[in-house]
């Protein structure tokens, strides 16, 4: 079963967008995206040893240009085009919720189905969110968007879906003997909870797709995917050890917690670039796949 989800994962993607859509009673379960989230980011990171996350550390190169992508590459890219497409600002503050949010989870899940090592996918795209953990809440309060109290709601919900689950499954991960049989267990729980994940943000964004400039935010959300794929082909190009890790890590943006946040302490227009990444995102990801292919 673990074989066959990963398989085809990106077409179960794209059937859990559209399950979103036709079925808005899903979004009854948005009050538990980050426990899900928190959930999720557990089951990925208890397959991985501390040792195997450490391997990072003599690799310094590779995550500053991963952090390259978070900090700089797509928040430069979502300011600009911002104010080129003249988005509002409910628009503009979801385009910079997006742009510091990026997906260690699924990007490693991506590398490991594409046969590469999801262990430096996983570190680096951690390395970038735990250092997101503080940048986010900082650049929203810093540019006027967000409160210092809810600058600090957001830090919150950051550390209570990453870095605490993370840190809890590599302690739990030292007891080897209690994770290796259930370990395709884990497998098939994490691929199901990042599908579920999907169907109930896409769910909770379904009546709202109307207006606001939507194809505007389309294209602005696919030249953004477009612009971190390019960047992390380049990287693998100049690291051949970390080709497809660099592809996905660079290039996927999360789009869970930025809908999350929006809907919690800013608007529905503020969570529509979010949702629109994760009905657009799996077609860029699957050309992506099959243009590259594997490291098998």
């Amino acid at each position: 079963m673990t074989r066959v989800i990963k398989k085809y994962y990106g077409v179960l993607t794209l059937i859990c967008v559209l399950i979103g859509f036709l079925f808005p009673e899903f979004s009854i379960f948005s009050g538990y995206t980050p426990l899900l989230l928190a959930l999720l980011v557990f089951s990925l990171v208890v397959e991985h040893s501390i040792e195997d996350l450490g391997r990072i550390i003599h690799h310094p190169r590779f995550i500053a240009l991963i952090l390259a992508s978070t900090l700089l590459l797509y928040p430069i890219m979502g300011f600009i085009f911002s104010r080129i497409l003249g988005l509002d600002s409910d628009l503009s503050v979801g385009v910079i919720l997006l742009s510091f949010a990026p997906s260690p989870i699924v990007a490693a899940l991506w590398t490991e189905i594409s046969g590469g090592d999801g262990t430096p996918a996983i570190s680096a795209a951690l390395t970038s969110m735990l250092t997101s953990v503080a940048v986010y809440p900082a650049v929203l309060y810093v540019l006027g968007v967000a409160s210092p109290a809810v600058a600090f709601r957001v830090l919150s919900l950051l550390l209570f879906s990453v870095f605490i689950p993370a840190i809890l499954a590599l302690i739990l991960r030292l007891e080897v003997e209690l994770v290796q049989p259930v370990r395709d267990g884990i497998n098939i729980l994490s691929a199901i909870l990042g599908l579920l994940i999907i169907i109930v943000a896409v769910a909770h964004m379904s009546g709202a797709l109307g207006g606001w400039g939507v194809l505007r935010v389309v294209f602005l959300v696919s030249v953004m995917l477009l612009a971190g794929f390019i960047y992390g082909f380049l990287i693998g190009r100049r690291m051949p050890g970390y080709r497809v890790a660099s592809i996905y890590t660079s290039g996927m943006r999360d789009g869970v917690i930025p809908v999350g946040v929006a809907l919690t302490y800013f608007s529905s227009a503020a969570a529509l670039p979010a949702t629109i990444l994760l009905v657009v995102m799996p077609v860029f990801t699957g050309i992506v796949y099959y243009l590259v292919g594997t490291d098998d």
